[in-house]
């Protein structure tokens, strides 16, 4: 009789573990899984539209959109000039503060010595469509300056290792001229900057 008694209290137990286990689950309802979370990627730095750097090279905060490039009488050569061009940006979101310099209108795209600055002219600039090289295109009085280390035709050559630079062998008008691809603040920008040498 004891044992009799104690299959029903075990077999009681038994129903009472399993309706528990049953408590609060629905047969019609599928068990849920958690939804992953979804992988958020990292947002490439921006470049100017068709502008891809040379491998290696970094230019992070990059250049707003060009206010113009700035050609200079550099230094004497002979009887005539080194021309030495820079571009200058807008000042868009503290750009210039957040790159060492004033807080004017406009800024270089580095200080001097930076060294990102060269990448960074690389990127406001772009590439010459006469050399192919990262750097202003070069005229003289409308005219293409000859190419590096050529034989010269006219008062001008490109320089031999810096598109940035040109020889001036005669007066006129020296133009240096962004790429097409180089980004220039519609309102104020310039693609071109000139130099009258004398």
């Amino acid at each position: 009789m004891r044992l009799h008694s104690s299959l029903k209290v075990a077999a009681g137990m038994l129903i009472m573990v399993v309706a528990a286990a049953r408590c609060g689950s629905s047969s019609a309802t599928p068990p849920t899984t958690p939804t992953p979370i979804p992988t958020v990627a990292p947002t490439p730095v921006p470049t100017p539209a068709g502008i891809v750097l040379p491998a290696g090279m970094v230019c992070d905060p990059t250049p707003p959109p060009l206010k113009r490039v700035l050609p200079q009488m550099w230094r004497t050569r002979g009887k005539g000039w080194i021309l030495d061009t820079k571009p200058q940006v807008m000042n868009y979101d503290g750009y210039c503060q957040r790159t060492g310099q004033n807080g004017g209108a406009w800024c270089d795209t580095r200080v001097e010595g930076d060294p990102q600055r060269e990448a960074c002219d690389y990127l406001a600039v772009g590439i010459s469509s006469e050399t192919g090289r990262w750097g202003p295109t070069w005229t003289f009085n409308g005219k293409p300056c000859d190419p590096p280390n050529a034989e010269p035709t006219t008062d001008c050559n490109n320089y031999p290792d810096n598109q940035f630079k040109a020889i001036a062998r005669g007066p006129g008008l020296y133009e240096a001229c962004a790429s097409p691809l180089a980004k220039v603040d519609p309102e104020q920008g310039e693609r071109c900057g000139q130099v009258l040498v004398p």
